[in-house]
């Protein structure tokens, strides 16, 4: 935005409109022929950055450094001041692009204020430049408005940042919520839809769990001691099994899916037989044995379509086991 300045002022100073310069110091081409140099390579500069990031503190120090050029340059427009015009306004106009628009670091923006402030003083005084004592109020309570606002857009733009980082937070936490179940905190039905396109074109290893007897623990002990149950499954889960790799979904009242990938052949089938045992070990202080039936198959699937036949499939091993007498583990590996 200054360089337009710098090239609307070069504009006007070659119309038919234009004044002799108060300050004679200076030619007025040359103020604006400065603004242009010093603004049209570091646009440049961070259109070639855009394409080419660097480290986020250079491209904060070249941009200031920028800035702080501009603040000095500021300074500079009273040569360009026409007979019959007032002496700030081109000033006024840089010092609202570097006072409103960019966010500073606390103290940085206070030291662009001083530099424009000082440099436009300085040249007041050795070139003895008549100001009206209303100009002067003006032009300082115009610098005191600049720096009030880098001070309330970098208060704002922080505390925008913090709710944007809350609510941030809670969207991530009520996505988490959406696709968890409140009571073994597996994953539930809506996540398994919606992760049904990460299984395709690989290997997988589906498995359908369902706890043996299961209302028996609601008849016997109560349904709290069976939701106990579905917890403590649910935790261990969780803690050894859950990764990047495999995910457990609670399919139904007491039953849980299994899908894995990135396993060795036989590793999958030793898994399921593993978490067998365990599960009677977490449940070792009931008077009868705690079991549970297996189904699984593994092999690769194209789509989501073969995803579905293969928990299909899985769902009908699990239900063989059941017909074998229970506390099985049936299934089919595909070579």
């Amino acid at each position: 935005m200054i360089a337009v300045i710098g090239f609307l002022g070069i504009f006007d100073l070659n119309s038919d409109y234009a004044n002799i310069s108060v300050l004679l110091v200076i030619a007025s081409e040359w103020v604006y022929l400065f603004l242009l140099l010093a603004n049209l390579p570091n646009l440049f500069l961070l259109l070639w950055l855009q394409k080419h990031p660097q480290a986020a503190e250079l491209e904060i120090r070249i941009c200031f450094a920028n800035l702080a050029v501009n603040a000095i340059l500021s300074g500079f427009t009273l040569y360009s001041t026409q007979e019959g015009s007032v002496y700030f306004f081109e000033l006024v106009l840089m010092m609202m692009v570097i006072c409103v628009f960019p966010y500073y670091k606390a103290g940085h923006g206070l030291s662009l204020v001083a530099l424009s402030l000082l440099m436009i003083s300085a040249i007041i005084l050795v070139n003895h430049v008549q100001v009206a004592w209303q100009d002067t109020y003006d032009l300082f309570l115009f610098y005191v408005i600049g720096q009030a606002c880098i001070v309330l857009r970098r208060y704002w733009f922080r505390q925008s940042s913090w709710y944007n980082y809350i609510l941030h937070q809670a969207n991530g936490t009520l996505f988490v919520s959406s696709r968890t179940d409140k009571l073994t905190g597996l994953y539930n039905r809506l996540a398994l839809r919606e992760d049904f396109p990460n299984y395709g074109k690989q290997e997988v290893g589906v498995a359908m769990i369902d706890l043996d007897d299961f209302k028996c623990f609601n008849a016997n002990y109560g349904h709290a001691y069976g939701d106990l149950v579905l917890t403590r499954l649910g935790r261990y889960l969780q803690k050894d099994w859950m990764n990047e790799h495999l995910r457990c979904y609670r399919y139904g009242g007491d039953e849980i899916l299994i899908i894995a990938s990135g396993l060795e052949d036989g590793d999958f089938v030793k898994k399921l037989q593993i978490f067998q045992a365990e599960y009677a070990k977490l449940n070792q202080q009931l008077e009868e044995p705690a079991t549970l039936s297996i189904g699984y198959a593994t092999g690769a699937v194209a789509n989501e379509e073969e995803l579905r036949k293969m928990i299909q499939l899985a769902d009908n091993y699990l239900y063989q086991a059941k017909r074998q007498g229970k506390n099985q583990v049936v299934g089919a590996e595909k070579k």
